[in-house]
């Protein structure tokens, strides 16, 4: 049995949490391992991360309830207020659905069946060091290495984003990866002055 879920069952998931928050008018982006797979990355997911931006009234009760009127999704009651987790009862996909402030850019991936909108490199970049420094989580290490090497990222938009205390806890969290720590400590991240 593996540990990872089909490419082809991946996209007709995204697929369907597309067609729903497009039906809801609920701006959205994906991101993480889905967007790593489609980009050429080796390593597989179980789950389909999305970011949708919280409507201003009844933010997170509205999208939530997108999800929990669509039979396609089976949504599972939590103590968050920030995350919706839902399966995609055709394809047995766990989705993710992060409440969030958009990038302003997003792009489409070119082979991507669907035509979805992602993050940038340089924004999966930053979310990535983002969630080592909450989470020591070896995909993300390897993602990390992953987009350093294969794309061209803004590190201005990097320096902008990323305080030194979230590289500091990322590194912490990459002791055990020297590809993850060494690109972590050639980030030039200086403390905001006051």
């Amino acid at each position: 049995m593996s540990l990872f879920v089909e490419k082809s069952r991946l996209n007709k998931a995204a697929a369907s949490v597309h067609r729903l928050l497009v039906s809801r008018k609920l701006e959205h982006a994906f991101f993480g391992g889905y967007q790593l797979v489609l980009l050429g990355s080796t390593r597989g997911t179980r789950d389909i991360d999305v970011a949708v931006k919280k409507p201003f009234i009844h933010g997170f009760d509205k999208v939530k309830q997108a999800f929990v009127d669509s039979y396609n999704f089976l949504v599972f009651d939590g103590n968050r207020k920030d995350c919706i987790n839902a399966i995609h009862r055709p394809t047995g996909v766990h989705i993710f659905v992060m409440l969030e402030d958009l990038p302003r850019t997003l792009e489409r991936i070119p082979g991507d069946p669907n035509q979805l909108p992602f993050y940038t490199p340089t924004r999966l970049f930053i979310r990535t060091i983002q969630s080592l420094a909450v989470h020591s989580k070896e995909s993300h290490r390897q993602d990390l290495v992953y987009l350093y090497n294969k794309f061209d990222i803004n590190f201005g938009k990097v320096y902008r984003k990323v305080t030194p205390e979230q590289r500091d806890l990322a590194l912490y969290n990459c002791s055990n990866n020297e590809k993850a720590a060494a690109i972590l400590n050639s980030l030039n991240l200086r403390p905001e002055l006051d």
